[in-house]
Protein backbone atom coordinates (compact mmCIF):
# COMPACT_ATOMS: atom_id res chain seq x y z
CA UNK A 1 0.00 0.00 0.00
CA UNK A 2 1.80 3.03 -1.26
CA UNK A 3 0.29 6.96 -0.41
CA UNK A 4 0.65 7.53 -4.37
CA UNK A 5 -2.12 4.21 -5.43
CA UNK A 6 -4.18 4.63 -2.50
CA UNK A 7 -4.29 9.01 -3.20
CA UNK A 8 -5.07 8.06 -6.90
CA UNK A 9 -7.94 6.01 -5.67
CA UNK A 10 -9.75 8.28 -3.65
CA UNK A 11 -9.33 11.11 -6.47
CA UNK A 12 -12.17 9.98 -7.99
CA UNK A 13 -15.78 11.24 -6.00
CA UNK A 14 -17.59 7.79 -6.93
CA UNK A 15 -14.79 6.03 -5.16
CA UNK A 16 -14.91 8.05 -2.43
CA UNK A 17 -18.80 7.73 -1.95
CA UNK A 18 -18.14 4.43 -1.69
CA UNK A 19 -15.40 4.58 0.90
CA UNK A 20 -17.91 6.45 3.28
CA UNK A 21 -20.57 3.72 2.76
CA UNK A 22 -18.13 1.57 3.66
CA UNK A 23 -17.29 3.01 6.73
CA UNK A 24 -19.59 1.15 9.19
CA UNK A 25 -19.36 -2.00 8.14
CA UNK A 26 -19.57 -4.90 5.19
CA UNK A 27 -21.92 -4.60 2.10
CA UNK A 28 -22.60 -6.93 -0.58
CA UNK A 29 -21.69 -5.33 -3.84
CA UNK A 30 -25.86 -4.89 -4.65
CA UNK A 31 -26.20 -2.26 -1.88
CA UNK A 32 -23.12 -0.61 -3.52
CA UNK A 33 -24.52 -0.35 -7.12
CA UNK A 34 -27.73 0.93 -6.11
CA UNK A 35 -26.36 3.75 -4.35
CA UNK A 36 -25.52 4.96 -7.90
CA UNK A 37 -27.32 5.84 -10.91
CA UNK A 38 -24.04 4.56 -13.26
CA UNK A 39 -24.54 1.13 -15.01
CA UNK A 40 -23.08 -1.75 -12.52
CA UNK A 41 -19.90 -2.28 -14.62
CA UNK A 42 -18.69 1.40 -13.49
CA UNK A 43 -18.94 0.40 -10.55
CA UNK A 44 -17.27 -2.78 -10.69
CA UNK A 45 -14.30 -0.57 -11.91
CA UNK A 46 -14.51 1.37 -8.96
CA UNK A 47 -14.13 -1.46 -6.94
CA UNK A 48 -11.77 -2.89 -8.39
CA UNK A 49 -9.54 0.13 -8.07
CA UNK A 50 -10.43 0.43 -4.67
CA UNK A 51 -9.20 -2.98 -3.87
CA UNK A 52 -6.32 -3.10 -6.48
CA UNK A 53 -5.19 0.40 -3.89
CA UNK A 54 -5.76 -1.96 -0.79
CA UNK A 55 -8.74 0.47 0.53
CA UNK A 56 -11.20 -2.49 -0.03
CA UNK A 57 -11.45 -6.07 0.49
CA UNK A 58 -13.37 -8.71 -0.53
CA UNK A 59 -15.76 -11.87 0.82
CA UNK A 60 -17.27 -14.26 -1.33
CA UNK A 61 -20.53 -15.82 0.01
CA UNK A 62 -21.93 -17.93 -2.92
CA UNK A 63 -23.40 -15.95 -5.53
CA UNK A 64 -22.93 -12.39 -4.13
CA UNK A 65 -19.49 -10.42 -3.17
CA UNK A 66 -19.16 -8.50 0.21
CA UNK A 67 -16.89 -5.41 0.14
CA UNK A 68 -15.37 -3.94 3.42
CA UNK A 69 -12.76 -0.73 3.50
CA UNK A 70 -9.28 -1.65 5.15
CA UNK A 71 -8.83 1.08 7.55
CA UNK A 72 -5.06 0.25 7.54
CA UNK A 73 -4.68 2.09 4.44
CA UNK A 74 -6.62 4.93 5.38
CA UNK A 75 -3.87 5.04 8.06
CA UNK A 76 -0.81 4.96 5.84
CA UNK A 77 -2.73 7.81 4.21
CA UNK A 78 -2.88 9.89 7.74
CA UNK A 79 0.56 8.86 8.92
CA UNK A 80 2.24 10.57 5.94
CA UNK A 81 -0.38 13.47 6.56
CA UNK A 82 0.55 14.23 10.07
CA UNK A 83 3.96 15.71 10.00
CA UNK A 84 2.56 18.36 6.97
CA UNK A 85 -0.30 19.14 9.56
CA UNK A 86 1.80 19.31 12.63
CA UNK A 87 -0.42 16.54 14.28
CA UNK A 88 1.14 13.19 15.21
CA UNK A 89 -0.49 10.41 14.22
CA UNK A 90 -3.38 8.92 16.55
CA UNK A 91 -2.33 5.52 19.03
CA UNK A 92 -4.88 3.49 19.76
CA UNK A 93 -6.06 4.01 22.85
CA UNK A 94 -6.01 1.44 25.74
CA UNK A 95 -8.63 0.49 27.88
CA UNK A 96 -9.93 3.33 30.53
CA UNK A 97 -8.36 3.01 34.09
CA UNK A 98 -10.64 3.42 37.03
CA UNK A 99 -8.58 6.06 39.21
CA UNK A 100 -8.33 4.81 42.63
CA UNK A 101 -9.88 7.37 44.99
CA UNK A 102 -8.86 7.27 48.71
CA UNK A 103 -12.07 8.12 50.75
CA UNK A 104 -11.41 11.92 52.18
CA UNK A 105 -10.95 11.81 55.87
CA UNK A 106 -13.12 14.16 57.47
CA UNK A 107 -11.67 15.83 60.42
CA UNK A 108 -14.10 17.57 62.76
CA UNK A 109 -12.65 20.78 64.09
CA UNK A 110 -13.47 22.58 67.46
CA UNK A 111 -15.59 26.26 66.06
CA UNK A 112 -14.10 27.41 69.48
CA UNK A 113 -11.13 26.13 69.20
CA UNK A 114 -9.91 29.70 67.61
CA UNK A 115 -11.27 31.78 70.69
CA UNK A 116 -9.20 29.14 73.15
CA UNK A 117 -6.27 30.67 72.91
CA UNK A 118 -7.40 34.35 73.89
CA UNK A 119 -8.71 32.58 77.68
Amino acid sequence: MQVESIAKALGDESRRKIVELLKDGELPASTIFEQFDYAAPTISRHLSVLKEAGLVSTRRNGVFIYYSLEKEALQVIQNWLAPLLGTAPEKPKSAPRERSQKPKIKTESNPFEKFQSEF
